[in-house]
Parts: C-alpha cells; structure tokens; sequence
C-alpha cells in the first residue's frame, strides 16, 4: 500500500488542502484534491493503465504521486484556485426553498484536465516547477550564536522543487539589534554544490536583544534565516 501525500498550502490567508492518492492496480489513476474550508474545490485525476499494463512498481507510482502533487502546490501558489477559493469560503447558507421553487445546489468542484496522458502530466508538472521553483537556504550545521563570539557555519542555498543546488547565489551575514543600526558582517557565494561557509565575528553587545539574519539571493529568489543572538554569562 502506498502511502498518500496530504500538504496544508497558506496562500492569499486562505488554507489550501492538498491530498493525493493512488487508487490502485484495480483502478490504476492518481488522484488529487483540493480542500479549502472542509469543501473539495478542485480535483485532477492521470490515469496509468496503459503503463500498469506493462508493469510498474510501488517507486514509480511514488514519483508519479508527487509529480502530480507537486503540480496542485505549484497551481495554488500561483493563484489558480484564488476565484473558486473565494466562492467556497464566501458562499451564503442556503435556506430552506419555499413551496414550488427549486432548491439551487453548490457549484460541483472544478475537476482539472481528467484521464490526462502521462506525457502530459510530465510536461504539466516541469511547466509548474519552471514557473514555481525558488530559492530555499538552510543551515547544514547547529550553532549558537554569541555576542562578542566567531562562528563558523555552513548554508545551502537550493531550489525548493528539484532540490538542486544554486551555485553563486549571494550570501549575507547580518546583525540587527534594539540598540545599534543593521551592521553586515559577512559576503560571500555559494559554491557549485551550493553551499557557503560562513565565518564571522558577531560584535559585543552589553544590553538590548540582537539577532542574525543569514540571506541568499539569486535569479529565482530569495530567502533568509534568523537567529536569536545570546550574551555570554
């Protein structure tokens, strides 16, 4: 049995829902729906009978689970569903139809290119990532942080679908604090991989709070890490 993916996507204040399944070499087709307030907005099923029937394993329909699943975060990121969002948590309650009306039913969920090839799919899902991808940065090491102390650690700056590296994305090491202006005390780039290492000199403080923020930038992106400065005791 495979195990399911289901991811909660916050866009636009509003909590998207996300949950895909296969449903089976007897019924051999991936689905996923979209969740917005209890009520399904949207659904997308890929039929892979025609690869069933050749042979598949349980690691190939894996990735063809989260390839589709990966496509519904991208579609909702860029506001695909935002209209039909707005409609299912906005709708009005609906009252009891007098004699000799009808009563009117809600809008059925929008189902999203069904019993697509698997070509398809792919193409769908590259096309999504292509306008999707960002920039992630991470620390690959624990640290702590102390006023008056160096540090020496390493960050990764990847893309947020394909994982891969991002080589010469632009590092910044940076002190903010209650009690003095926003002072840089690291520049770099990430290497080939990727990844940086960062060495520093965090500057003494006696009173007030402080923290680091870590940045990357690049062509797709950008991010950044804080972190609580402490003072020695």
């Amino acid at each position: 049995m495979i195990t399911g993916f289901n991811t909660d996507i916050k866009h636009n204040e509003k909590v998207f829902h996300i949950q895909t399944e296969d449903k089976g070499l007897q019924n051999p087709y991936i689905e996923s729906l979209v969740y917005v307030g209890g009520e399904i907005l949207a659904s997308k099923k890929t039929s892979y009978a025609e690869q069933a029937g050749a042979g598949v394993d349980e690691k190939w329909i894996g990735s063809l689970m989260e390839q589709q699943h990966r496509t519904m975060i991208a579609a909702i990121k860029r506001g695909r569903f935002d209209a039909d969002a707005t409609k299912s948590t906005a709708r009005p309650t609906m009252s009891r139809p007098s004699p000799g009306s009808t009563a009117v039913e809600p809008p059925p969920p929008l189902v999203i290119d069904e019993e697509r090839t698997l070509d398809q799919v792919i193409i769908d899902y590259l096309a999504s990532e292509a306008e999707s991808e960002h920039l992630e940065l991470s620390l690959l090491n624990s640290t702590e942080f102390y006023a008056g102390s160096a540090v020496e650690l390493r960050v990764a700056a990847k893309k947020s679908l394909s994982q891969n590296p991002i080589a010469a994305a632009a590092i910044e090491v940076k002190v903010i604090s209650t009690i003095e202006p926003p002072r840089v005390i690291f520049r770099g780039k990430t290497a080939a991989d990727g990844t940086a290492v960062v060495r520093c000199e965090i500057p003494p403080f006696a009173e007030g709070t402080a923290a680091i923020i870590i940045s990357a930038q690049s062509p797709i992106g950008n991010d950044e890490v804080k972190q609580l400065v402490k003072r020695k005791k």
